[in-house]
């Protein structure tokens, strides 16, 4: 399969390698090499220490990457698939799209709007049709919550999945709703940069009003600067305080220093779970945390963990960790032999199957067009492939793919040309 790009993200959050870097209700990424990011956890509670865990077997199991049609081609505009449903826009209609092929409409907008939904204001001029799909789904894809952007009169609020709107539009600006959503109103009259934020509830209902604030909406924080001294509070959504003081910059922006996980913050490289207790960590500098508040170092041999009295729960021989699941697991990649081991909350080894990875092989010219190729191979556990794929890569344009643990129901989405999209979505092997 000859392909001009290539895209590999699934629906689930287990699929991305690394956070989005921004300001303005979007977590801040560690620096940490490419690819190699660690997620973030579920549970808030305080974890005890663990005995170390004996080394877990790689995960049985195959998966049948399948063709599957979708209604997308027929839409002008679209998002990536996220918990079973696509943004769709055509003729100046938005709305949703199951995966079974359902439409509903939930209002009309105007093409130039469309990607006004930030404080980044970009447009879609001079941009691909892959480009535009990732940064509307970054903006309109349907979270867990099922709570989604509704517009009208060119404001913005929230609403349902079946169009009954929970905030009536009359924001500028508005983050995708999960935990948390924020919506920006206009400070001074003709000043395009100052805005007045409030913290929204999925249920609607506004816990903060007009202040300097920031929203990290899928990990459940929010910090409120009361003083207007460039030091705020840090608040779980349920409004309790993780720090008293959380370092932010100019505007509503963390500092690049400080990074929230569903587990807790980090900062400086300390690690605080989200009643604010800072976590031990025998002196390593932590880069994120995982399942049970665990800390996640790096050292030289790759990722490990850390129990939460600091000692060594997982070595640092590892290449990817992947989001904690709804049942508190989490998965692993090992750096040196590429296997995928399955932990449970309490970090004891798992074995199941129907899980995947993907791997990019070395470079090669291909001699009848004279263009690099880049092969793409779908693996499971044991090497085997299920799909290979090849992208060009053209221009010195550099290539990139999302890595990390799939799953049967996640999406791919290939480009063959700049203008076309073909969808396919893992299954369980018969």
């Amino acid at each position: 399969m000859k392909l001009n790009a290539l895209l590999a993200r699934g629906a689930a959050a287990a699929l991305a390698c690394a956070l989005l870097a921004g300001c303005g209700g979007q977590t801040v990424s560690p620096s940490v090499p490419e690819d190699q990011a660690p997620s973030s956890a579920v549970s808030s509670q305080e974890a005890q220490p663990t005995p170390e865990p004996t080394a877990a077997p790689a995960a049985q199991g195959t998966l049948e990457l399948t063709e599957r049609e979708s209604a997308l081609g027929s839409y002008e505009l679209f998002t990536m698939f996220s918990n079973g449903y696509a943004w769709v826009w055509a003729n100046g209609e938005a709305g949703y799209l199951s995966e079974d092929g359902q439409y509903t409409p939930l209002y009309s907008i105007p093409r130039e709007d469309i990607f006004n939904i930030d404080v980044e204001q970009m447009t879609t001029d001079g941009f691909t049709l892959q480009q535009n799909v990732e940064k509307l789904s970054e903006l309109y894809s349907c979270p867990e919550s099922g709570i989604v952007p509704f517009y009208k009169d060119g404001l913005w609020g929230y609403c349902d999945l079946s169009g009954n709107v929970l905030v009536q539009p009359a924001y500028i600006h508005i983050s995708p709703m999960g935990q948390l959503g924020w919506g920006a109103r206009e400070g001074d009259a003709g000043s395009e940069w100052i805005y007045y934020y409030d913290v929204i509830k999925p249920d609607g209902s506004v816990i903060v009003s007009g202040k300097n604030c920031w929203c990290d909406p899928r990990n459940g924080y929010y910090f409120v600067d009361e003083s207007g001294d460039g030091g705020a509070v840090l608040y779980n959504a349920d409004g309790s305080v993780v720090l008293g003081e959380a370092p932010y910059s100019f505007g509503n922006c963390p500092m690049p220093d400080f990074t929230t996980w569903e587990e807790g913050v980090v900062v400086s490289g300390v690690p605080y779970d989200r009643t604010g207790a800072k976590l031990s960590t025998d002196g390593r500098k932590i880069v994120g945390l995982s399942a049970g508040s665990r800390p996640v170092f790096q050292d030289e041999g790759g990722f490990g963990i850390l129990n939460s009295n600091g000692s060594v729960v997982v070595p640092d021989s590892l290449s990817y960790i992947s989001d904690v699941m709804a049942d508190g697991s989490v998965y692993v990649q090992e750096k040196d032999t590429g296997a995928l081991c399955h932990y449970d909350g309490e970090m004891n080894a798992l074995a199941d199957g129907a899980l995947a990875r993907a791997k990019t092989g070395e470079r090669y010219i291909d001699e009848e067009r004279i263009v690099p190729i880049t092969p793409v191979e779908i693996c499971d556990q044991s090497g085997r492939q299920i799909a290979l794929m090849e992208s060009e890569v053209e221009m010195g344009g550099a290539f990139t793919v999302s890595c990390g643990v799939l799953k049967a129901g996640d999406w791919l989405y290939f480009y063959p040309t700049d203008s076309t999209v073909q969808t396919y979505q893992f299954t369980s092997a018969k």
